[in-house]
Protein backbone atom coordinates (compact mmCIF):
# COMPACT_ATOMS: atom_id res chain seq x y z
CA UNK A 1 0.00 0.00 0.00
CA UNK A 2 1.17 3.53 -0.59
CA UNK A 3 3.06 5.25 2.20
CA UNK A 4 0.54 8.11 2.42
CA UNK A 5 -2.35 5.68 2.93
CA UNK A 6 -0.33 3.78 5.54
CA UNK A 7 0.35 7.01 7.40
CA UNK A 8 -3.33 8.00 7.15
CA UNK A 9 -4.49 4.60 8.47
CA UNK A 10 -2.05 4.54 11.41
CA UNK A 11 -2.79 8.12 12.43
CA UNK A 12 -6.52 7.34 12.26
CA UNK A 13 -6.05 4.48 14.74
CA UNK A 14 -4.13 6.73 17.13
CA UNK A 15 -6.81 9.44 16.99
CA UNK A 16 -9.83 7.13 17.26
CA UNK A 17 -8.33 5.12 20.14
CA UNK A 18 -8.59 8.21 22.37
CA UNK A 19 -12.37 8.44 21.95
CA UNK A 20 -13.46 4.79 22.01
CA UNK A 21 -14.98 3.55 25.27
CA UNK A 22 -13.01 0.45 26.31
CA UNK A 23 -14.84 -2.86 26.71
CA UNK A 24 -12.37 -5.38 28.17
CA UNK A 25 -9.36 -4.63 26.01
CA UNK A 26 -11.17 -4.06 22.72
CA UNK A 27 -10.04 -0.46 22.40
CA UNK A 28 -7.43 -1.23 19.74
CA UNK A 29 -9.61 -3.56 17.69
CA UNK A 30 -12.55 -1.14 17.75
CA UNK A 31 -10.31 1.68 16.54
CA UNK A 32 -8.96 -0.59 13.80
CA UNK A 33 -12.49 -1.45 12.66
CA UNK A 34 -13.50 2.22 12.47
CA UNK A 35 -10.41 3.12 10.47
CA UNK A 36 -10.75 0.17 8.08
CA UNK A 37 -14.28 1.29 7.31
CA UNK A 38 -13.40 4.96 6.84
CA UNK A 39 -9.94 4.83 5.26
CA UNK A 40 -9.70 1.55 3.34
CA UNK A 41 -13.24 0.50 2.37
CA UNK A 42 -14.03 3.89 0.85
CA UNK A 43 -11.25 3.06 -1.62
CA UNK A 44 -12.45 -0.50 -2.28
CA UNK A 45 -9.83 -2.21 -0.12
CA UNK A 46 -9.94 -4.37 3.01
CA UNK A 47 -7.30 -5.14 5.62
CA UNK A 48 -5.06 -8.22 5.62
CA UNK A 49 -2.42 -7.23 8.16
CA UNK A 50 -0.75 -4.10 9.43
CA UNK A 51 2.01 -2.84 11.68
CA UNK A 52 2.02 0.83 12.66
CA UNK A 53 5.01 1.04 14.98
CA UNK A 54 8.30 1.88 13.36
CA UNK A 55 11.45 0.20 14.60
CA UNK A 56 15.09 0.23 13.64
CA UNK A 57 15.22 -0.13 9.88
CA UNK A 58 11.55 -1.15 9.57
CA UNK A 59 8.77 1.08 8.34
CA UNK A 60 5.10 0.95 9.16
CA UNK A 61 3.17 -1.15 6.66
CA UNK A 62 -0.41 -2.06 5.84
CA UNK A 63 -1.18 -5.06 3.63
CA UNK A 64 -4.56 -4.89 1.91
CA UNK A 65 -6.57 -6.85 -0.59
CA UNK A 66 -9.41 -5.97 -2.92
CA UNK A 67 -12.85 -5.88 -1.36
CA UNK A 68 -14.92 -8.84 -2.58
CA UNK A 69 -18.56 -8.30 -3.40
CA UNK A 70 -21.12 -10.90 -2.33
CA UNK A 71 -23.83 -11.78 -4.82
Amino acid sequence: MKESQTRRFCSCIKKVRKYIKPIRGTKESAATAVCVKSVLQTRGRTLRKFHCRTRKGKKAYVATQALTKKV
